[in-house]
């Protein structure tokens, strides 16, 4: 009877240890990781060409714009940080030599809410971003 009442405790032990293994399995690995998917136009006003159009999917922790651009690797951005934020020196392998003189790349959104609120795109590092946002970036020698 002794070996029987011992059998049934390991048996049950193994069974209990089993189950709650699983459901350690069923839980996320990481809570923290988004997905945002934002629809990138990129322009080279100075040749007169579209570098890009489509939309792009990064997944990280991301909050602006400047955090979707550093983790996307697809449109190959060089910031740095600046007066007001982060500066976009470079897209696509087209880059500011001479931030004094231009060419500078500048930024739009028509339907990012910050953007529409106040009537331009804060500095890219400052700009909160939504899955579904699109963006029009634009290499220029003007600021028209």
């Amino acid at each position: 009877m002794g070996k029987l009442c011992k059998a049934l405790l390991i048996s049950a032990m193994l069974l209990a240890g089993g189950c709650s293994s699983k459901e350690e399995e069923k839980e996320p690995i990481n809570e923290t990781t988004e997905r945002v998917m934002l629809h990138i136009t990129i322009k080279d006003e100075v040749d007169h060409k579209e570098l890009f159009n489509d939309d792009v999917l990064v997944e990280g922790k991301i909050e602006t714009l400047a955090d979707f651009l550093e983790q996307s690797e697809e449109l190959d951005v060089v910031m740095e940080d600046g007066q007001y934020g982060k500066t976009i020196l470079g897209m696509m392998g087209v880059k500011t030599e001479d931030f004094n003189k231009g060419p500078w790349w500048l930024y739009e959104s028509e339907n990012n809410e910050s953007c529409k609120a106040a009537g331009s795109c804060d500095a890219a590092s400052n700009l909160k971003i939504k899955d579904g946002d699109s963006f029009t970036f634009k290499y220029t020698d003007s600021f028209n």
